[in-house]
């Protein structure tokens, strides 16, 4: 066997062994979502729900022929995760021509992704080999002058892909719009091209006015998934999630691993600088590790130039690189720790026990409601919420009647059961402590306590 393909299958061993071993997120929308547009919900009108409907659709499909239960979930998860791995080995052998640049980047990415969260099935996962591939196909344009529209054009046609996936995209979008103008020889021949290359984008978005405008919730699809994120997210209460002062510590750890890339101007290092603080923009308004895996994808390309630059880079710069290693190993290693041979997150034993409790002591006629619980009991219960269902975040029930339409469900469709959690002690908006006063008072009104099925869950019943 060739040397450099045993080396890249033992890493890849290796980031099977962590994935199989550390905790794995199946986030509740990735199965709630599809779950109820298969049971006639309609999106943006029955599920509020503020991401493009590219993924829910696809996983709604996924869903109706693997079920709901996670383990599925898990293995589409980690066949994206390998086709990233495979995508980044690839692209910097493509890019640089080492195999041990490759290999760099590619150990590089798999013991970091870990404690980055990339153990998770969420938009941002989907998108990385579509980023991956939209930035290796931009580079490989401006590098063979003669592929250039064709590389562009597909370069923004995955784009398009991963924009109707979450819409943080855009920032890409507008960054390589930006670099091709620039860097585009013929300023005219582009402008009259660049129509072509929205084309898809274009194509795709009349292709959902329309579908949805059929539906008569075109006005409720641009709301959720332009006007929300773009405009009034972040002016929603609880909604803007800073990094705390450990998590900055670790993103400049990061970053500071790459500053030798300054000092080795080139075109390949100025596209990955100039992706990767595009990037960056994906972990704002509501931060998390995850939110930085394409991010740290797009860095990891560069991995190997990085260590040939740093040898010979001054002694701070290799003081601070020394520094951030040792940030990030602290990190990894506390990640692993903590997480090593832990139970599926949000889908932990109480969570099943619960479901299946509730599935047999109610009807599957029967209507549910969820107050400040976890919504994933209903694909695992098989019973369906009133119309419209939203989850009961502060930046949801506090946008303009929102709160009002739930308790108008709840009336008009008068559910059987509440499945209660009670509110946390903290921050007014924190999730868990947020309690919207005007549909809980309705429920503590028109419900009583009928017993508890787990340590933290209440079931309530219709007075």
């Amino acid at each position: 066997m060739n040397r450099s393909l045993l080396l890249v299958s033992v890493v890849f061993l290796i980031h099977l062994v962590l994935l199989i071993n550390t905790r794995f997120t199946l986030w509740p929308e990735m199965v709630v979502y599809p779950y109820l547009l298969n049971n006639g919900f309609v999106l943006y009108r029955d599920i509020i729900n503020p991401y493009p409907p590219l993924l829910t659709s696809f996983l709604a499909l996924f869903a109706k022929i693997f079920g709901y239960r996670p383990m599925p979930y898990q293995i589409l998860t980690w066949v994206v995760i390998f086709a990233a791995d495979l995508s980044i080995f690839l692209i910097v052998k493509k890019i640089f021509k080492k195999s041990s640049y490759a290999l760099a980047s590619l150990l590089f990415f798999v013991i970091l992704s870990i404690p980055f969260g990339i153990n998770g099935l969420w938009f941002d996962l989907i998108q990385l080999p579509f980023i991956l591939f939209a930035f290796y196909y931009f580079y490989k344009g401006f590098k063979d002058k003669k592929l250039v529209f064709d590389s562009l054009f597909f370069a923004f046609f995955v784009l398009t892909i991963a924009f109707f996936i979450k819409q943080q995209v855009i920032w890409l979008i507008i960054l390589f719009l930006t670099v091709a103008a620039i860097k585009t020889d013929k300023k005219t021949v582009f402008l009259l091209k660049k129509p072509l290359l929205l084309g898809p984008f274009l194509i795709l978005s009349v292709s959902y006015l329309i579908l949805f405008g059929q539906k008569g919730i075109a006005n409720d699809f641009l709301s959720w998934t332009i006007y929300f994120p773009f405009v009034s997210a972040a002016k929603m209460p609880g909604y803007v999630l800073l990094p705390t002062p450990r998590q900055i510590i670790v993103l400049l750890a990061l970053v500071t691993l790459f500053i030798p890339l300054f000092f080795k101007r080139s075109p390949e290092t100025n596209l990955i600088l100039a992706t990767a603080t595009a990037l960056l923009l994906f972990a704002y308004p509501r931060f998390d590790y995850f939110h930085l895996v394409p991010l740290l994808a797009i860095l990891s390309i560069a991995f190997g130039q990085t260590i040939v630059i740093f040898k010979k880079s001054p002694l701070v710069f290799r003081l601070g690189f020394f520094l951030s290693l040792a940030i990030l190993v602290s990190f990894s290693t506390r990640h692993l720790l903590t997480s090593w041979h832990q139970p599926i997150r949000f889908f932990e034993n109480e969570i099943i026990d619960s479901a299946n409790f509730l599935a047999k002591i109610t009807q599957s006629s029967d209507s549910i409601y969820i107050q400040n619980g976890p919504d994933q009991i209903f694909p695992l219960a098989k019973r369906l919420p009133p119309k419209p269902w939203v989850d009961e975040f502060p930046w949801y029930l506090e946008k303009r009647d929102l709160e009002q339409r739930v308790i108008e469900g709840i009336k008009s469709q008068n559910p059987r059961f509440v499945v209660f959690k009670p509110y946390d002690v903290g921050a007014k908006y924190a999730l868990g402590v947020y309690r919207p006063q005007k549909l809980a008072d309705y429920l503590d009104q028109n419900y009583q306590n009928l017993l508890q099925i787990s340590d933290t869950l209440m079931l309530k019943v219709r007075k």
